[in-house]
């Protein structure tokens, strides 16, 4: 099976059995290292944990924005290949994950900016990503997408990647308020996808079963993936954050929303599934 990245989603989580299940391989001991070099492809796989096993080398690596700092192998294998990439036509793309034994978040491709070879430590590495999921990043990328659709229908479906427009006026309508809490002041909501605007067909874009209305916490934590919510509408917090308060981080572990139907259902499965941060 040849190796292909191209049915993965930009922001998604996946675990290393779920890419083995996907690329073709038996167990994903093939890519168990940080870097991962598929036989007959022009391809460099990075896999990066920020805080890393116990016992394991503690590599300084770091995703801040678009700017990966990361540090090669102790065994200096792959270095040179990683740094010449570009001029030998092969990309790299990158998985990142801040805390270990929880799945990488998929950040489609990077470029190498900085190598500092360093022989008596691992060498140093800076890259840039190449989508980093902003709102200017999301525009472009579906751009011609967008151009296709009528004036006013492109207007509304670009207004909701910021939660604007159509998109938080129905929702607005539907929850009257923050979608946990009930708090009704209209400045201080925003208004939230489920499935992701990158993700989402232009209808889901649109769909106010897809959207949640929540304060500036709420809606921070669930569009990171640190919380989401079950098929009752209660609150699952991500055990990345069983170390922290609630009440630190702003929210009520005991909340839910205050309603929930079928297709709210459908579009928190997504989320649970590719956006929440579980244990891998």
């Amino acid at each position: 099976m040849p190796f292909d990245l191209t049915p993965l989603e930009r922001g998604c989580l996946y675990t290393r059995p779920e890419l083995a299940n996907l690329w073709g391989y038996a167990a994903y001991q093939a890519f168990a290292r940080g870097v991962f070099t598929p036989q007959g492809a022009r391809t460099i796989v990075l896999f990066v944990t920020r805080q890393k096993q116990p016992g394991l080398t503690a590599y300084k690596d770091a995703l801040i924005g678009d700017r990966l700092t990361w540090e090669g192998e102790e065994a200096h294998r792959t270095d040179e290949r990683i740094a010449r990439a570009a001029e030998n036509g092969e990309s790299i793309y990158l998985f990142y994950r801040d805390v270990h034994h929880t799945p990488f978040r998929y950040h489609g491709q990077v470029l190498v900016t900085l190598f500092v070879e360093r022989r008596d430590e691992p060498s140093r590495f800076e890259f840039q990503l190449l989508h980093d999921m902003t709102v200017l990043d999301d525009l472009l990328v579906n751009s011609d997408a967008l151009s296709t659709l009528a004036v006013t229908e492109r207007e509304q479906v670009t207004k909701a990647r910021v939660g604007q427009g159509q998109f938080r006026d129905r929702l607005i309508s539907v929850w009257r308020g923050c979608a946990v809490t009930g708090v009704d002041r209209n400045d201080l909501v925003r208004a939230s996808h489920i499935k992701p605007w990158r993700m989402s067909s232009n209808h889901e874009r649109l769909d106010p079963n897809n959207g949640l209305l929540l304060l500036p916490q709420y809606d921070h934590l669930f569009d990171a993936g640190y919380i989401t919510f079950d098929d009752d509408g209660g609150l699952v917090q991500s055990p990345v954050l069983a170390e922290l308060s609630p009440s630190v981080l702003g929210f009520d572990r005991e909340a839910r929303l205050r309603r929930i139907t079928d297709e709210h259902r459908e579009y928190l499965d997504f989320h649970r599934r590719r956006l929440f941060l579980r244990s891998a």
